[in-house]
């Protein structure tokens, strides 16, 4: 009673109005009951059922055996190894993790199953303490959960009274000393630290269900909760959060239950990745995927649980991502084939609701800014290696099967934002004329709007003749004048676009002599406004044809995310 006081005390020193986590990053630690990740998988499907808009990286690292405290009693695991200790990989976690919120939830295992001793509680509070500096030194906060009950009734048979010198199987009154650990941490929050009581909404649960049952337990062994049990730890935080969970756990939602499954697989699927990656010293534990593929498929999984809490068919991926993954900018990129050309895809860590992305016509990877920006809000960025085809029929082609390719086998929106730099103008607006409603929006960069001017050198810009050949080439031109009359340039393709509200960024340099901008984004500036389209130009005075970009990008970023959410 006293305990159950002393929690509902401390709980009045929580903030008085829920309110969602501020945090993108969520990184939950603790031993073999976070590892299992009932009550993580709980949160997270809560999270994405009521607010599918906010995208959370949720990460469980929880191990096994371990402890904060650093501490294990002889013969822990039949003698084959000691408790690892949270401190041994702790650095390596964080470093790799770069959580900007951590959760944890440690006790069960601190005080080895030995009655209460002045020694094992420092050694606890130590620990804490240790971890507490850890994260604020990397500027990330930290929410502390009590640990789960320990329920002696189920496990009498094996327990051992107070008194004894050592103990190979837990001391009876082991609750003792949880209770303790709780009301420590619980003290605490006059500190300010935040602190949840998991451990006194367990006591009080169970109580109340042994009213009715006096047989009833969460947990068989004692430590470790069934699904009811973790939905109580869950209960702290869902109501920390704001957030609700049916009876069975599942989210309070139409597709709950498939919310929930598919949640649990990327939980699983990204804790067995990341113990890996971040290394551990506990044997036994399952070996994960190397991070880019699981990253890659929980990308997946995650935008299918939004759809799912968007009321969305989606579209569930035969497979990830073919090719092996290489590094581009701490990101997974996949190179593989469709439609018999070279193409790639470099995914986020996770995907923004509804699966946006960008896609680029030519010059992947110059100026990537923008980019790696939109990657860290959930994009996808893609790019199809057509080269020296300039946006011809044959290239559209291509396209046509590369947007069918991610839209259906992977689940992409179907409506990307296209990006055009120089010539990829010729890429993206051709391919947006023959499918205008199929895009979202163009961000062009000093791009080629009419073959005449480049490669044709027909108007102020010097021209290629090696490209220039191969417009008459790949369009099937019988010769130049057949090719200067051709209303089949970007400039004379405008209505389509104009009539599904397409909207345009340009951005371009006033002095470019390769690709003049009076020639391509000025007549298209003219003819989109006649036709009610929406474009916003960008100039960069006294610039030629490079560089592209901005130097801030934040005006090419927040157009692409307005025109793609």
């Amino acid at each position: 009673m006293r305990a159950f006081l002393f929690s509902c005390l401390c709980l009045c020193l929580l903030p008085l109005h829920a309110a969602l986590p501020e945090a993108q990053r969520i990184l939950f630690l603790g031993d073999s009951i976070t590892y299992g990740g009932t009550y993580v998988q709980i949160v997270e499907a809560a999270l994405i059922a009521q607010h599918p808009e906010k995208h959370y990286e949720v990460m469980n690292l929880g191990l096994a055996s371990e402890t904060v405290s650093g501490l294990s009693e002889d013969g822990h695991a039949g003698g084959k190894f000691p408790r690892p200790d949270l401190h041994e990989r702790l650095d390596r976690v964080l470093a790799k993790t770069r959580p900007q919120l951590v959760i944890a939830c440690y006790g069960m295992n601190d005080g080895i199953y030995y009655p209460l001793s002045p020694e094992r509680m420092k050694a606890y509070q130590d620990g804490m303490i240790k971890l507490r500096a850890k994260v604020a030194a990397m500027g990330a906060d930290i929410i502390h959960l009590t640990p789960a009950a320990f329920d002696p009734q189920p496990i009498q048979v094996r327990l051992l009274p107070a008194g004894l010198k050592d103990y190979p199987q837990p001391y009876a009154g082991y609750d003792e000393v949880l209770t303790a650990y709780s009301e420590w941490l619980l003290d605490q929050q006059k500190d300010g630290w935040q602190v949840l009581d998991v451990h006194g909404a367990m006591v009080q649960a169970l109580a109340q269900k042994r009213e009715k049952d006096p047989q009833f337990t969460f947990s068989k062994d004692g430590i470790h909760p069934n699904a009811e049990g973790h939905l109580v730890m869950a209960g702290p935080l869902l109501k920390h959060w704001g957030l609700n969970a049916a009876p069975d756990g599942k989210p309070e939602h139409a597709e709950g239950a498939a919310i929930y499954e598919v949640v649990q697989k990327k939980v699983n699927l990204l804790r067995d990745a990341w113990l890996t990656e971040t290394g551990h010293i506990r044997p036994g534990v399952k070996a994960g995927l190397p991070m880019p593929e699981a990253q890659n498929q929980a990308t997946l999984l995650d935008a299918k649980a939004r759809d799912l809490a968007l009321g969305k068919a989606s579209v569930s991926p035969q497979s990830a991502f073919p090719g092996k993954p290489s590094d581009w900018n701490g990101y997974a990129k996949y190179d593989f084939t469709v439609d018999g050309v070279a193409a790639l895809v470099v995914a986020p860590k996770q995907a923004a609701a509804g699966m946006p992305w960008v896609w680029h016509g030519e010059f992947f990877g110059h100026k990537p800014a923008p980019d790696i920006a939109l990657l860290g809000k959930g994009y996808h960025i893609a790019y199809l290696k057509v080269q020296d085809m300039l946006g011809s029929p044959p290239a559209v082609k291509h396209w046509n099967a590369f947007y069918a390719e991610l839209t259906n086998r992977y689940g992409f929106s179907k409506k990307p934002c296209l990006v055009g730099l120089s010539r990829g103008g010729l890429y993206c607006y051709n391919w947006a004329a023959a499918n205008p409603e199929k895009v979202s929006c163009i961000y062009a960069d000093a791009p080629v709007c009419d073959f005449k001017s480049w490669p044709g050198g027909k108007g102020k810009g010097k021209g290629d003749p090696k490209n220039w050949a191969r417009i008459l080439s790949l369009w099937g031109f019988k010769d130049e004048k057949e090719a200067l009359s051709a209303k089949v340039n970007p400039v004379d393709q405008l209505a389509p676009l104009a009539k599904n509200r397409v909207p345009l960024l340009h951005v371009y340099g006033d002095a470019d002599e390769v690709v003049p901008w009076e020639e391509n984004t000025g007549v298209i500036a003219e003819r989109y406004k006649a036709l009610g389209g929406s474009i916003t130009l960008i100039v960069k005075p006294g610039v030629g044809h490079h560089p592209h970009g901005l130097d801030d990008s934040a005006p090419i970023i927040d157009f692409i995310v307005k025109n793609t959410r």
